[in-house]
């Protein structure tokens, strides 16, 4: 009697355990479809995940969520959350042209870009879709003032658990040589989704390297302490200061 007792809990392990192997492949397979999903659209290989080993090299300023790789001309401003920790801003400018980064949380196997695309195609008023440079995106005019309307275009890419949102404005988002350069800076993005507990649509934290937290800057700035120079951008924290929260020339 106990012989099959044992018998039947050991079968039953077996199947558990078999049972949690084929899940586990199942996830897997769609977790490596989403990182597929995420690269290689017309031309482009990226954004990427922190860890695909395709993402390019060189000297990226890390923002936590977010890898920056710079390229010369780009202008970037940061805004601090209320705290002055965090960033809760995070836009880059090339000649006439902006560009609006937001890394998001994602489920594991929903396509969040489709659903938030669905949602800004209902809400915003003339917004059309259309296939773009990372795939479908969404164009609508912008009323900046009075008589004014700049053209939008909004991208989504999703990855691993995440979707990067990018908000391109001006020129970058109809055509020519401001779409072609913010499309490629785009592309070179890198986002770390991490570990941590997110709802879905939830932003994922960006941070101050240490040389660039405000109350950092601000010491620099009055001349307490060495001068500090951000290693990415190769400039001082007072030319910095001098222009606001903006970096050029980024390498």
């Amino acid at each position: 009697m106990f012989k099959k007792r044992d018998k039947k809990k050991e079968e039953d392990a077996k199947e558990e355990a078999e049972e949690r192997k084929e899940k586990e492949e199942k996830e897997k397979e769609i977790e490596e479809e989403e990182i597929e999903e995420s690269e290689g659209v017309t031309g482009h290989s990226g954004p990427y995940d922190i860890s695909d080993p395709d993402a390019p090299k060189g000297e990226y300023l890390d923002l936590g969520g977010l890898k920056i790789l710079g390229k010369g001309g780009l202008s970037m401003r940061l805004v601090p959350s209320p705290d002055q920790k965090n960033i809760a801003d995070l836009a880059f400018s090339y000649g006439s042209s902006s560009l609006q980064l937001t890394l998001l949380a994602s489920p594991r196997r929903v396509k969040f870009w489709q659903e938030l695309r669905n949602d800004i195609l209902s809400s915003q008023k003339g917004a059309t879709e259309k296939e773009g440079t990372f795939g479908p995106e969404v164009y609508f005019t912008t009323k900046v003032r009075e008589g004014v309307e700049i053209p939008t275009r909004i991208v989504g890419v999703d990855g691993p658990r995440w979707m990067l949102r990018g908000i391109f404005a001006g020129p970058a988002a109809e055509g020519g040589e401001e779409k072609d350069y913010l499309d490629d800076f785009f592309s070179t993005v890198i986002a770390n989704r991490g570990t941590e507990p997110l709802a879905p649509g939830d932003p994922v934290p960006l941070v101050f390297p240490p040389q660039l937290l405000p109350q950092n800057m601000a010491k620099a700035a009055a001349g307490e302490g060495p001068e500090m120079v951000d290693v990415t951008t190769k400039q001082s924290v007072q030319e910095t200061l001098e222009r606001g929260p903006m970096f050029t020339e980024i390498r």
